[in-house]
Parts: structure tokens; sequence; C-alpha cells
């Protein structure tokens, strides 16, 4: 989006704010707005300290993670906004529509565009009773978010040489949400939920515990990876994350680069252009087709895998990702230790 063009949406969205500030949007019959009687905290966030009152229940998750983890917790979203623009004005098959965690969407939330523009003028006539969002996507709308509802923006790294976890922001959120107790019970099950991987994987562990993981669509760029959810779950589990020759992070790298990498699995993290989901089996033939990529000895003994951005990668990354991802993972390998 262009400055002007952006700025011209700013302008337009703040009159509407102010037009639009008694009109209703239609939702399900069950949200109830809460009453200035219920009780108030004061949640911390990544822009301040906000207020929020009782449990709200018009709640806006503005990200694929926000919404991950309010589901995680317990709370169904009047609106939705994807990593891209789905033109979808109001998800009415979400199990469907979004992709991995739509199964857990009873309500149907209407659609708010991109995480990076979420729609002011949606949010304006849906009055919800309380928006969260990331501060990558969404500070700089912050202060419009603000006059519309209270508006909260979290981050899940708290250090630029971290890798992103739920772990670090589900509680403020809950706090938002008023779901402590439920937190609590979603940080406590993960250790559960990670041993029990470990012990379906046992057999790769002992014959391939070397892994690599990198992200692309195959036509522009190639990412090393070691710090997506997978590459997290990955070292959780026992794992050891192995990088190209002299690379460290998450940094793009040329293909070139792939064969020299001394690896016993590689997990390729797929996205597509042409295709938001399920990319995997494009980029798999396209690998299969790259002379330099085919004759790498690890694809030719069917240890490369590949699996959706969406959910491996960094796009969604909650606690319901992890449970999709720990539960996918065995599947996955333990054909690559079968005798």
């Amino acid at each position: 989006m262009s400055k002007i063009y952006r700025l011209l949406t700013i302008g337009i969205c703040t009159v509407i704010l102010i037009a639009a500030c008694d009109r209703q949007a239609d939702l399900p019959e069950n949200f109830v707005t809460p009453t200035s009687s219920e009780s108030c905290r004061l949640v911390r966030h990544e822009m301040g300290t906000t207020e929020v009152c009782g449990q709200p229940q018009k709640v806006a998750a503005l990200s694929p993670h926000i919404l991950d983890s309010i589901l995680a917790l317990g709370v169904q979203p009047a609106a939705y906004a994807e990593v891209v623009d789905l033109k979808i004005p109001t998800y009415d098959n979400p199990a469907s529509q979004i992709p991995y965690i739509g199964k857990w969407v009873t309500t149907q939330p209407i659609g708010l565009g991109d995480r990076y523009s979420p729609s002011l003028e949606r949010l304006t006539l849906l009055k919800p009773d309380l928006i969260l969002g990331e501060k990558f996507y969404n500070h700089d709308e912050y202060t419009l978010l603000t006059q519309i509802a209270p508006t909260l923006l979290f981050s899940d790294t708290k250090n630029p040489n971290e890798p992103q976890s739920w772990q670090q922001d589900i509680e403020g959120i809950a706090k938002a949400l008023g779901r402590e107790a439920q937190a609590q019970e979603l940080l406590a099950s993960f250790d559960e939920h990670i041993a029990t991987a470990r012990k379906k994987l046992q057999p790769v562990l002992k014959k391939y515990p070397r892994v690599s993981l990198f992200g692309t669509n195959f036509t522009t760029y190639v990412y090393n990876q070691p710090e997506s959810t997978t590459g997290k779950l990955l070292q959780k589990i026992g794992f050891e994350i192995v990088e190209p020759p002299g690379i460290s992070g998450e940094r793009e790298i040329s293909w070139e680069i792939l064969p020299q990498v001394d690896t016993d699995l590689i997990i390729v993290l797929s996205s597509s252009n042409d295709s938001f989901s399920n990319p995997e089996a494009v980029l798999r033939e396209k690998w299969a087709n790259h002379p330099l990529l085919n004759s790498m000895p690890v694809f030719q003994q069917d240890r490369v895998f590949f699996v959706d951005y969406q959910l491996w990668g960094s796009n969604i990354r909650g606690p319901l990702t992890d449970r999709l991802i720990l539960e996918a993972l065995p599947d996955l390998l333990l054909s690559s230790a079968a005798e």
C-alpha cells in the first residue's frame, strides 16, 4: 500500500469512527456486552497498560497467532484478520476457510482482511468489546484502533535473538480475556505434550537426530529457519538443529548451499505464490525436478519432508499449533526410521 493510499484510508476510517458510532453489526445472539459492574483490571501489553472489564464477548483477533491463543483459552472470535486478505466478508464456514485452527471456531467471525491492515471500517461497525493484535503488524494503527474499542497489542518474543513462542504472551492475552486459569493449564500441559511426542519419535531420534529446516516458495527465496515453530518443538523433543556452514539464525541463503548441509533430515516449510493452502505438493514436485536438489543423498533416501509454512512455520504459532504439529510429527518422520 502506498503512503498516500494509506493516509487516505486512515482519514476515511476516522470519519467512519465518528459517523458509525451508533451502528450495530449482525452477530450471534450469545454475544453479551460486559456491564460496568463487572470487575476491571489493568493489563500490560506492548503499547502500555489498558483497562479491561469482565470477560469480553465480542473479541476481534487481528492475526492467526491471536486467534490460536484465544481459541486455546476458550474464547470465540467476533472478527478475524488472516495472513493475507482472502476477500471473505464473513467466515461462515470457518472449518474450511481458516486453515488448521478453523475447526475450533464455532462463531461466524467478520472478515477483516489481512493482519497488516485490518479493516477499520468493519471493526467500527462491529463495535467489539476488545481488540487483540500483534505489535509487529498493528502498531501504526494503534491509535485508531483504540478509538473503536480497548486495544491490546502483544509480542511473543521478548528478545530479538529468541524464537517466537506463545508462552511469552499467553498470560497477557489471558488476563485481557479474564482467562488466567486456562492459561496456566496450557502452560502446565506443554511439557506433557512434548514428552508424548518424544516417546513416539524415539526410533527417529536414535537413527536420525540431526534436522535442518528451510522455508521457501521455490520462486524467490529460501531461508534457513531453525527458530521456526517446528524448529523450537524439535529441539524440545531432543533433535539437533543443523544449519548450513557459516550460517546462523533466520537468514536468506542460496540454493547452492543446501547440498553442503550435513544433516540427517530436512523439513521444507513450504509456501506458494499460487496457493495459500497446502502448497507442499507443489514444492515437492519442484524439488524433485531441480538437478541440484534431487541429487542430494538425503532427498534420494526419502528424508526430505514438505510441510505447510502456515502451520509449521511461524504464521499461527499458538498452543493449538503446537498440539497439531506434535501430533503430526510421528506420522511424518517415523517412515524415515523404518528398516
